[in-house]
């Protein structure tokens, strides 16, 4: 299929794309970052959906124009892709009566048509948003670094600063009339800080001079509940949402202070924007999801995809839950994918980050699919499972320890497309 999408084929879908946005002129809202991006597009469709006409589309420089014509891929086929070509001129009207258009934008490499000046040129976000960045996708970046000699550690934060400034151009290079970012993330707030003066920043983190700043957090085993402290109408308001029977990370503020922040922007009351979220809010298949498993341990099942950032993230969500049960945690951790050079030391950090948390841990590569742990899992566990997708695909583990069968469809990369490339068919 890399065949089929040249150059021309991509700018012809691009074509039709632009042609719908310039017809029904939604107000397009734009996620970047590393890691949340699809929670954060969740969050955000959930908070708008009860009060707005909505659609969300991403999340690469095909996902995105074929969202706006209302098409997705049925097996990835060339036929199936040939179909939605030709029916590409006559879907321009998907978007009709739309008021918002929610986009996740995500950079795999710093070149065409994978980054995001390219991705700038099918869609320029209204108000744009910009989470955080770290070394997932550095593999493709490690080329960006000339300077010869540099200790890994440089390497690393060259590499980083680079994958910085291309995905913050989400704000800085699409002239959005708002962004919205991550004023704790000092590798991204350098040059955000640095846009035109006609533009509206809004920003959320620790601090309290932020539009939003973060106030308690607890989880359990039976629900998470954040706390905000929210700059509104001139004064500082508390907003506190609630999920019960969701276990979400801490770093799961920033998902909910973004998705909060465009409510705001949508002349939503905080009110309003708390009744929506908890309402509607659901997080996307592996990203996030609770299960019951077998032996009365409980699964966290992150599979869908994994890098340094978002594994410490869920380590730090485990060992609370550890604290508070007493109960022996499980991780069953599969290889961090596409760090390039800077493999081994992302590795070298979440090994450090594991001892004094994890009672088990079982190490997952292309060899071992299902065969792991299901004769030797302790009772009332918590099982973390979390591992890149490139080749790993540890959903597919998760299924021999679910209590219930029937929650194999919840799991991520379950549809037609994804079993034939597990069976290597």
């Amino acid at each position: 299929m890399k065949k089929l999408f040249t150059k021309p084929t991509l700018s012809y879908l691009r074509f039709f794309a632009k042609k719908a946005l310039d017809k029904h002129q939604p107000t397009i809202i734009g996620i970047a970052g590393s890691v949340g991006k699809s929670s954060t597009r969740n969050a955000i469709e959930a908070v708008l959906k009860d009060h707005f006409p909505t659609k969300s589309v991403g999340n690469s420089e095909t996902g995105i124009p074929l969202g706006i014509l209302g098409m997705k891929p049925e097996n990835y086929s060339k036929i199936d892709w040939i179909k939605m070509v030709v029916r590409s001129p006559f879907n321009i009207d998907f978007l009709e009566d739309t008021k918002y258009l929610i986009a996740e934008m995500g950079i795999d490499e710093p070149d065409a048509p994978k980054n995001m000046t390219y991705l700038l040129t099918i869609l320029k976000p209204d108000i744009a948003i910009s989470l955080n960045v770290s070394a997932t996708h550095s593999l493709q970046f490690d080329k960006t670094v000339k300077k010869e000699g540099l200790s890994e550690e440089e390497r690393l934060k060259t590499v980083i600063g680079n994958i910085a400034k291309e995905d913050t151009k989400i704000i800085t290079a699409s002239g959005c009339k708002v962004g919205i970012y991550n004023a704790d993330d000092a590798v991204i707030s350098p040059y955000i800080e640095k846009v035109q003066e006609s533009q509206k920043l809004l920003t959320f983190g620790t601090k309290s001079m932020y539009d939003i700043s973060y106030g308690k957090y607890d989880v359990s085993r039976k629900g998470t509940s954040f706390t905000f402290f929210i700059k509104h109408d001139d004064k500082h308001q508390e907003l506190s949402l609630t999920f019960n029977h969701h276990i979400f990370p801490q770093e799961y503020r920033e998902v909910f202070s973004a998705a909060i922040l465009v409510g705001l922007q949508a002349d939503l009351s905080p009110k309003q924007i708390k009744e929506s979220i908890e309402k509607n809010y659901e997080t996307p298949k592996g990203r996030s999801s609770i299960f019951e498993g077998i032996n009365s341990s409980i699964i966290i099942d992150a599979t869908y995809n994994a890098s340094k950032a978002s594994i410490v993230t869920f380590l730090d969500l485990v060992d609370t839950l550890k604290k508070e049960t007493d109960h022996q945690v499980v991780f069953l951790m599969g290889d961090m994918r596409e760090l390039g050079q800077e493999s081994q030391i992302e590795h070298e950090e979440v090994a450090k980050k594991i001892i004094g948390i994890v009672d088990y841990l079982y190490l997952v590569g292309p060899l071992t699919r299902q065969y792991f742990m299901k004769d030797n899992l302790t009772n009332d566990s918590i099982v973390l499972a979390k591992g890149s997708q490139n080749t790993i695909f540890l959903e597919e583990a998760v299924k021999v320890i679910l209590k219930n069968k029937e929650d194999q469809k919840k799991l991520c990369r379950q549809d037609d497309f994804w079993m034939k490339i597990k069976s290597g068919s």
